[in-house]
């Protein structure tokens, strides 16, 4: 369970997040929809500990983002621009994150062997990750997010820089994700992506919640066909 509550971020007189409100329940797939720089990325910053709020609250199971320590186990996060170290193996890296996730070393390897497989990345683990394409980075990345089985996961933009059909193969795997419980925050500026897989779409524009609800209900109120219509409508009205 996510929940966000008037979470507000400035940097001096900038406000970057101008009073977000949302709430994520077990098996739920949100889509935070927007443009890059509307604010989506510091959302996720502060809900997974990296970045303080200015005032407000975020919450993962009932536990305070501010206090890294009592949330750490209960997300798993793929960031969109990450840090990795890139002179370990990815068997390397995924072990080491295993680990200090507190994955017992029987499981793990074997999570990583399925996972790896599956995403067909496996004869790649034994190369340096700075050799990897950004493609295959996203993978390793995303095989880290869920490999301790959190209850919730923070997606940021998880399908950049993979073909249509690895795109395809993450997309089905979120909506396996919440078929199992999952509660499954992620972002994108990809509209198809979001009509896809979404329960329900927030759009965020210049650090507000502009429009929020199900495909369906957004298409309707805005009286358009398709997802991409609806963001434009709601962006140059808001």
């Amino acid at each position: 369970m996510i929940e966000i509550k008037n979470l507000k971020k400035s940097y001096g007189r900038f406000e970057a997040l101008k009073g977000i409100d949302i709430f994520l329940d077990e098996g739920e797939i949100y889509i935070l929809l927007g443009s890059n720089g509307a604010g989506k990325t510091t959302l996720i910053k502060i809900l997974t500990g990296l970045l303080s709020p200015s005032s407000g609250t975020a919450k993962i199971n009932g536990k305070s983002a501010r206090n890294i320590k009592d949330i750490r186990a209960k997300f798993g996060y793929m960031p969109e621009h990450p840090d990795l170290y890139e002179r370990l193996t990815g068997e390397e890296f995924l072990h080491m994150m295993g680990s200090l996730k507190g994955v017992e070393e029987d499981r793990l390897v074997e999570k990583i062997h399925k996972l790896s497989q599956e995403l067909e990345i496996e004869r790649d683990l034994n190369k340096e990750i700075g050799s990897y394409s950004k493609g295959m980075k996203q993978k390793i990345l995303f095989i880290n997010a869920v490999i301790n089985d959190p209850p919730n996961l923070i997606l940021d933009e998880p399908t950049n820089s993979l073909d249509p059909r690895f795109s395809q193969d993450i997309k089905s795997r979120i909506k396996d994700l919440s078929s199992r419980g999952k509660c499954i925050l992620m972002s994108t500026h990809i509209t198809p992506v979001a009509e896809d897989i979404a329960d329900r779409v927030g759009i965020i524009e210049k650090g507000r919640l502009v429009a929020e609800g199900t495909v369906s209900e957004l298409k309707r109120e805005t009286d358009s066909d398709n997802l991409e219509q609806v963001f434009i409508e709601v962006v140059n009205h808001a």
